[in-house]
């Protein structure tokens, strides 16, 4: 579990430097791999790749015409793209999400 509210830096190439705690939890626990989306295009969320996996499993039991789910994928697969995270704790993120997101500069890494 990641707690916690964080400042950490997006540098000018767009990379998110994850601090140390969360780094340090999720390559231990989960590797490098990893899925950026958002719900609304307001915030940047960053999930491991195996708990992505597990919330695709989850929705692969919902019918597939099912408006919720229909809903969730559509955001996610817009806003979403796979990463990773550099030996220095980086992740890039994308242009689009960042944008929708208007994440520069400090901004603020919550666990969840």
């Amino acid at each position: 579990m990641l707690r916690g509210n964080y400042t950490a830096r997006i540098d000018s190439k767009g990379r998110l430097k994850v601090p140390t705690l969360f780094r340090r939890y999720v390559a231990e626990k989960y590797g490098s791999a990893l899925y950026l989306t958002s719900l609304t295009g307001e915030c940047v969320r960053i999930y491991p790749m195996p708990e992505w996996e597990a919330i695709e499993q989850r929705l692969a039991l919902l019918p597939s015409m099912d408006p919720a789910r229909r809903k969730f994928l559509d955001r996610t697969n817009y806003f979403g793209q796979q990463s990773s995270m550099d030996t220095q704790g980086r992740v890039l993120i994308h242009p689009l999400l960042r944008k929708s997101a208007a994440v520069v500069g400090d901004v603020a890494v919550l666990g969840y």
